[in-house]
């Protein structure tokens, strides 16, 4: 029976402020990640790496590895008898079996007792090489004849498509017999293209290039693997997913899943990187091998030469407007390199070149490119950002050949809530004109004249903005909400916690059963016990798991309500939870305890059924969110070191579960962009909470001021800190925060004084042993 959710008080939930309570855990480092587990009998691993990008296995000689003391396991492709070739994944190509096809890639591992005589062990190995022809460019790669380098006949993987499940409806055609690293290609057309440039007044053709780069968490791969007796694997998984990470893994070892238990570890970063299975399998083959406990925890330096980074995109695109500014035609072509194995969301590049604005007549290709470089992951929206980049690129540079408002510009050709996308997909929701109409309105954009005309000599000083979006995705999941005998709320999800969703999962129980947080515990269950859950990927965790503790939590109150009803001899829809307590409406004297209903369902001989809320939906509409940022930096022409003053972010958010955690979203990922910026040319954020409206943010420094404007009912949010932050093209540098000027510097180019202070400083902090 279901019955409306009444309080007689606003309930502390959803629309509340709150802290991560695991905060104070995390910087004070006792929270447990896999390099701090240390069962007994722990064996540790380490892999034995390629140095070539390209190169023929000829020999492989163990013999010495294995004969030294403290070596328990030496393992080659040979020993492996689930390898095949032509592995279709990454995690399939658990060690190189006669070939290598990028600098990273392992053909050895090793289980020793202690970290180093594995390390010792690695350098007994010995391995005789042939080195190959390589394929490092992807426009070289993609031509007939180029050194291949997948075996012939191996399938593209689409997994990765699936988990960010963003667009349908692609064309995929057939690739080029002769081009044999082009492992996937996909078409969008509509309309005539050659003669809306025909009737073109402006055509302008550009190339942009962003490269590879690593997503840059703090705590790299890592894993650890035990098998009990009768041949069941136990995974403690630093991942995003963890039932991902079972049908992985499962695959790769041809297990049943129901004889694997993936354990989510507390997960130091993933940002789309630790969505794919990486170390996974051969840890468990090295478990197996010894029989006894196998951690792997990789370095940061195999992290930077053989993790799985975003791929590098070329895209070249072509436009003709008329001098009016009336779009006419785009022709696109997008190159997605994604290293040694394939997995490249290929779709979502070319819908979204021609879905931001209304372009009457498109023709985009897409190509998915292979090269002798370590395959790829997502990287917070999967190629998107590249994407968006290239296109606003494309319509600023139109809009300053025609002399029109850069704004104005794109707000008359913004697709809109109800428009069709490329792939004739409508566009459910869309907040780009909205979050752009509210940055042209900033002080910033407004002065943008004034600050460009007050650069001092030797300086450039200019004010810039653009649009970023992602659509967001859909995967079925599950939760479970139980009332324990306390009258508290217990939450089971299988969702890996990497962003804070935590809390928003139990402020949306609490709202929907009626019960304050502090009454809510959530739980990230392992795969045993779990419910069903999808990946912390694709910006959907609000939304669909979300929605099932939601669900689960409406389930729970129903069936309180009912089991009230009959201990109260009242109508349930007489009832309503006030202060954890069921009470008839009205009669506030009549009423009993939520302790005392869940007490009922766990008594000896009680005829009372436990509540237990259940959940397992799935979905078809997805949540896009938009959002426009603007930069106003000062450049060194003749040193390229580029200062950025002021940094502000508007976004649409949707409903705002936590506005704490949206401000701390917000403000935390546009450093790690900024480095991409600099070499890619571009910097893109997105949320993944939804709010009302639209959230408008300076990103500027700490301790400066804070103003808060409202409008519409408090629809509106926007505040203001300031920040002046040094961003310079330096690689490797070492680097320390000027709390005074909020700049950030090279430590080499401090005084040798200040310089030893710092270093002193920071060899007195703390390590874990992944550093």
């Amino acid at each position: 029976m279901s019955s409306v959710m009444k309080t007689t008080r606003d309930v502390k939930g959803i629309g509340l402020s709150i802290l991560r309570p695991d905060g104070p855990e995390k910087v004070t480092g006792q929270v447990q990640y896999v390099a701090d587990l240390n069962p007994r009998g722990l064996l540790h691993a380490k892999l034995l790496r390629s140095p070539h990008a390209h190169a023929r296995i000829l020999r492989i000689d163990v013999s010495r590895a294995r004969a030294l003391p403290g070596v328990r396991a030496v393992l080659t492709a040979a020993d492996i008898p689930e390898l095949k070739r032509k592995a279709p994944t990454r995690a399939h190509a658990v060690l190189a079996i006669d070939r290598v096809v990028f600098a990273g890639q392992p053909v050895a591992a090793v289980a020793a007792d202690e970290l180093a005589i594995a390390e010792e062990a690695l350098d007994l190995i010995d391995v005789q090489y042939e080195v190959l022809a390589v394929s490092a460019d992807p426009l070289e790669a993609m031509k007939p004849g180029a050194p291949p380098v997948a075996d012939a006949g191996t399938e593209a993987d689409t997994s990765e498509a699936q988990a960010h499940g963003s667009v349908a409806g692609v064309t995929t055609e057939a690739k080029p017999a002769k081009a044999v690293n082009i492992s996937q290609q996909a078409r969008i057309q509509r309309g005539d293209v050659a003669k809306g440039f025909a009737e073109s007044d402006v055509v302008i053709e550009k190339t942009y290039r962003v490269p590879m780069v690593h997503q840059g968490y703090l705590e790299p791969h890592a894993v650890l693997a035990q098998w009990d007796t009768t041949g069941f694997l136990t995974l403690w998984a630093s991942t995003q997913g963890s039932f991902n990470t079972r049908s992985e893994v499962a695959d790769v070892l041809e297990l049943s899943e129901n004889r694997i238990k993936v354990i989510p570890m507390e997960c130091g970063g993933g940002f789309g990187g630790k969505i794919r299975a990486l170390c996974e399998p051969i840890t468990a083959i090295l478990a197996r091998a010894t029989g006894r406990p196998v951690r792997y925890v990789m370095t940061r330096r195999e992290e930077l030469e053989a993790g799985m980074p975003a791929p590098q995109v070329i895209i070249r695109l072509k436009t003709g407007v008329k001098r009016d500014g009336t779009l006419m035609a785009l022709e696109g072509e997008a190159i997605l390199e994604s290293g040694a194995f394939s997995g490249a969301v290929l779709a979502v590049s070319g819908v979204f070149l021609a879905s931001l604005y209304l372009w009457p007549s498109f023709d985009v290709k897409g190509f998915e490119v292979l090269t002798h470089k370590p395959s790829i992951a997502a990287y917070r929206a999967p190629v998107a950002p590249q994407t968006i980049f290239a296109i606003d690129s494309q319509m600023e540079q139109l809009a300053k050949a025609l002399g029109i408002d850069p704004v104005e510009f794109r707000l008359r050709h913004l697709q809109r809530e109800g428009d069709k996308m490329a792939n004739n997909q409508p566009w459910l929701s869309n907040g780009g004109v909205e979050v752009l109409t509210r940055l042209a309105e900033h002080p910033l954009w407004k002065k943008r004249a004034e600050w460009k005309a007050s650069s001092p000599k030797g300086r450039l000083r200019g004010t810039g903005l653009s649009l970023g979006g992602w659509l967001g995705g859909l995967q079925p999941t599950g939760a479970t909400v139980r009332l324990n005998p306390d009258g508290s709320l217990q939450v089971l999800t299988g969702q890996v916690d990497i962003a804070g969703t935590n809390i928003a999962l139990a402020q949306i129980a609490a709202t929907a059963y009626g019960i304050d947080i502090d009454k809510v515990r959530i739980t990230t269950g392992d795969t045993d016990v779990a419910p069903m859950t999808g990946l912390s990927a694709g910006s959907k965790t609000i939304y669909t798991v979300g929605v099932a503790v939601m669900e689960a939590a409406k389930d729970a109150r129903n069936q309180t309500l009912e089991i009230a009803a009959k201990e109260l001899e009242a109508s349930v829809h007489d009832l309503e939870i006030d202060n954890e307590k069921v009470v008839v409406r009205g009669v506030p004297n009549k009423g009993i305890t939520l302790a005392q209903i869940g007490k009922k369902g766990n008594l000896y001989m009680s005829k009372v059924q436990p509540v237990l809320g259940i959940s397992h939906p799935a979905f078809s509409v997805q949540a896009p969110a938009f959002c426009a940022q603007l930069a106003k930096i000062e450049v060194d022409p003749e040193t390229g070191e580029v200062t950025l003053h002021d940094f502000v972010v508007v976004q649409d958010v949707g409903k705002a579960i936590n506005p704490l955690a949206i401000e701390g979203q917000a403000d935390e990922p546009e450093p790690p962009r900024l480095p991409e910026a600099h070499l890619g040319g571009f910097a893109e954020h997105r949320d993944d909470h939804r709010g009302e409206a639209v959230a408008a943010r300076p990103l500027r420094g700490a301790g400066c001021r804070r103003t808060a404007d409202r409008a519409g009912a408090g629809r509106h949010r926007q505040r203001d800190r300031g920040r002046d932050r040094r961003a310079a093209h330096r690689t490797a540098a070492l680097a320390r925060a000027d709390r005074s000027g909020g700049r950030v510097r090279d430590l080499n180019s401090l005084p040798l004084k200040e310089r030893s202070k710092w270093r002193s400083a920071a060899s007195s902090m703390p390590r874990r042993n992944f550093w």
